[in-house]
C-alpha cells in the first residue's frame, strides 16, 4: 500500500509539473534568469548615501545605475569608490552619467567606472563612458548621453545626442531599452529645475520605446505611460505599461543621499510623486526584468514603498510603410511630412550625396510650405528619408535649423564650445544680435532652444552684444545695502548650483561659506544672486566664517 500511494503521488506531481510547464510555455513569461537594476542619483558620500547603497545591496540588485551628481566635492571620488566597495565589493557593475556636480574629478569617476565595467563579464560599453555611450547588460540596452551638461570640462552640453540615441537603438529589437542622463526639462520634474536638455533626446527615446531615467531634482517622480513627452500626453493611467515605439515613460530618481527637496510643481501626467512634501526620505527605484516583463518599485531606506508598477516590452521594430505613403517616393523632392505618432513636421529633400534626408520644422514653416503632403509614423519617415537632420531648414535663410518664428520673439542659444548662454533677438537696426545672459536668466526664459559653437552663433546672430539683456540684472547694483543685513544673508550662485552664506568674521571682514539648499531655505532663501565674480567682489574671504546651520 505504501509503495502504491507513493507511486500515485509521484505521478500526480509529475502531471502537475508538466501542466505548469505547458502553461508557462504558452504565456511566455518565464525566463531562466532575471536582471534587477537599481536607479538612483544625486548621491554625495555621507551617511545618507551609504544607507542607500546598503539598501541596494540588501535588495539584491545586479547592476547600479547612477544618473549623475556623485560626490559633490573637490576630493570625494576616492571616498565614493570606497563606499561602493564597502557595500558591493570591487567586482560589482556600476554605470554613471556625468552630472553638473562632476565639475570636480570627472576623469577619476569615469576611470573608476570603466574599471568596474572591464571587470564585469556581463556588462560592456562602447563610446565615451558616462557621456555618450551605448552599454549592454544581459538583455538590456542602455544609452548614456549628457544633454545640458556645460559645467564639466570635456563634456559638451549638445553633441548630437538625439542622433546618437537613434543610431544606438537602430537594429536592436529584442532587448529592453533604457535612456540615461542627468538633467531635466521643467515639466518632467517636480521641483524648480528649468528646461536644460531640450525635447529631442526625449523624443528619440520615445520613438525607440525606451524608458527615460534621470535625476538632478532631489526627489522621486514617475510619469504615466506617455505618447508625447513635450506635451505630456497620457496613453492611460494604469500601472501596467507597455513600452513600444511611440510609448514610454520618464522617472526622476534623485534621492541618492543629498537633501530631499519640496514639491514645487505637479501635473496630471504624474503617476507617483515622492518629495519632502510627502515626507520622503532617501531611496532608489528597483526594476527586475525578465524577457518581456519587469516589476518595478521605489523603496526608501525606512522601508516604505511609495510606488509600484509593471512594464511589458512591446514591439520596437520598424513597421512597414503603409500603402498611403507608398507614393511618397514618387513625389518631387521638397515636401512636408507630418508624423502621426507625435505632433511633429519634417521637411523632406535631397542631401548633398543625393539621397533623401529630413529636418524638423515648426508648424508655421510647414504651413508656409503648403502643409503636409505625406503622413506617417516614425517607421514610415525612416523608410522614406532615412538621413535624419541631414539637410537645411527651408525656413531659415542661414541654413541652420532655427525657425524664423523664434527670431520674432527671441530665444536662448547655448554655446557647445564653452559654458555660455546668449539671448538672440533683433536689435534697434533690425539686425539679429545676441547678448550674454547667465544661467538663471536662461532658465527663466524657458531654457535653451538651440545650441552650437561660436561659428554657429556668428552665422545666426552676427551682431554681438547689440541688444539688451532680457533679464533684470539679478545682482544688486548698490552693494551698500548689504551692510544693513548685520546677521548675514544667503547668496545664490548663478553660474552653478550653489549657495553661500555671507557674513562678517571676528575681525569685521566680510566672508562667506558654503551651505546646502535646506540651510539656504531655512534662512529665507537667496537674497542676492550672481556669479563667481560678483561673489568675490562682495565677499572675497572664502570659507572664513562658520556655517549658520551647524
Amino acid at each position: 500500500m505504501y509503495l502504491n500511494k507513493s507511486s500515485s503521488f509521484d505521478r500526480l506531481i509529475a502531471i502537475r509539473i508538466i501542466l505548469i510547464a505547458a502553461i508557462f510555455s504558452v504565456c511566455g513569461s518565464v525566463t531562466a534568469e532575471t536582471v534587477k537594476i537599481a536607479f538612483t542619483g544625486d548621491q554625495g558620500v555621507g551617511d545618507n548615501a551609504r544607507s542607500v547603497l546598503q539598501l541596494i545591496a540588501e535588495e539584491g540588485a545586479d547592476l547600479l545605475m547612477i544618473q549623475g551628481d556623485l560626490g559633490y566635492g573637490a576630493a570625494a571620488a576616492t571616498q565614493w569608490e570606497t563606499n561602493l566597495n564597502d557595500r558591493f565589493g570591487p567586482e560589482f557593475p556600476v554605470l554613471v552619467v556625468a552630472g553638473n556636480h562632476e565639475n570636480y574629478e570627472w576623469p577619476l569617476y569615469k576611470s573608476l567606472t570603466k574599471k568596474r565595467i572591464d571587470r564585469s563579464d556581463k556588462l560592456s560599453c562602447n563610446g565615451d563612458i558616462g557621456v555618450k555611450a551605448i552599454c549592454q547588460f544581459k538583455n538590456i540596452d542602455i544609452v548614456q548621453v549628457s544633454p545640458g551638461i556645460h559645467e564639466v570640462v570635456g563634456v559638451r552640453g549638445e553633441d548630437k545626442y538625439a542622433e546618437f540615441i537613434r543610431s544606438s537603438f537602430s537594429g536592436t529589437t529584442d532587448q529592453w531599452r533604457i535612456c540615461s542622463w542627468h538633467k531635466n526639462q521643467n515639466a518632467l520634474q517636480t521641483g524648480k529645475k528649468g528646461n536644460a536638455t531640450g525635447w529631442d533626446v526625449y523624443n528619440e527615446c520615445l520613438d525607440a520605446g525606451a524608458m527615460v531615467a534621470v535625476a538632478h531634482e532631489h526627489a522621486y517622480s514617475r510619469s504615466y505611460l506617455l505618447s508625447d513627452f513635450e506635451n505630456q500626453t497620457v496613453v492611460h493611467r494604469e500601472n501596467t505599461m507597455t513600452l513600444q515605439s511611440g510609448q514610454s515613460f520618464v522617472f526622476v530618481s534623485g534621492l541618492g543621499g543629498r537633501e530631499v527637496r519640496m514639491q514645487e510643481r505637479g501635473g496630471d501626467w504624474w503617476a507617483s510623486i515622492y518629495t519632502a512634501s510627502q515626507g520622503a526620505t532617501h531611496g532608489a527605484l528597483f526594476c527586475e526584468f525578465d524577457s518581456n516583463l519587469a516589476e518595478c518599485y521605489f523603496k526608501a531606506v525606512d522601508g516604505s514603498v511609495p510606488d509600484q508598477f509593471t512594464l511589458r516590452r512591446g514591439t520596437t521594430q520598424t513597421q512597414a510603410v503603409p500603402s498611403t505613403t507608398q507614393s511618397a517616393t514618387a513625389l518631387q523632392v521638397g515636401y512636408v511630412f507630418s508624423r502621426t505618432d507625435i505632433e511633429e513636421y519634417r521637411w523632406i529633400d535631397k542631401t548633398e550625396s543625393g539621397g533623401l534626408g529630413n529636418i524638423w520644422i515648426d508648424r508655421t514653416c510647414a504651413d508656409q510650405l503648403g502643409g503636409a503632403s505625406v503622413n506617417g509614423d516614425w517607421g514610415d519617415l525612416d523608410v522614406i528619408a532615412p538621413a535624419m537632420d541631414s539637410i537645411a531648414n527651408p525656413c531659415d535663410n542661414n541654413g541652420l535649423p532655427i525657425p524664423r518664428s523664434l527670431i520674432e520673439k527671441g530665444y536662448v542659444f547655448s554655446r557647445s564650445d564653452k559654458d555660455e548662454y546668449r539671448w538672440i533677438d533683433h536689435n534697434a537696426n533690425g539686425e539679429i544680435g545676441s547678448i550674454w545672459i547667465d544661467e538663471v536668466c536662461a532658465m527663466s526664459l524657458g531654457g535653451y532652444t538651440t545650441s552650437g559653437d561660436w561659428s554657429h552663433l556668428m552665422d545666426i546672430a552676427p551682431a554681438i552684444d547689440s541688444i539688451a539683456n532680457p533679464c533684470i540684472n539679478s545682482v544688486q547694483s548698490d552693494l551698500s545695502s548689504v551692510s544693513s543685513v548685520a546677521s548675514g544673508f544667503v547668496f545664490g550662485r548663478s553660474d552653478k548650483d550653489e549657495y553661500r552664506w555671507v557674513g562678517q568674521d571676528n575681525s569685521g571682514h566680510t566672508g562667506n561659506v558654503w551651505i546646502d539648499q535646506i540651510c539656504a531655505e531655512r534662512l529665507g532663501g537667496a537674497m542676492m544672486i550672481g556669479g563667481w565674480s560678483e561673489l568675490n567682489e562682495l565677499s572675497p574671504r572664502f570659507d572664513a566664517i562658520p556655517s549658520p546651520c551647524e
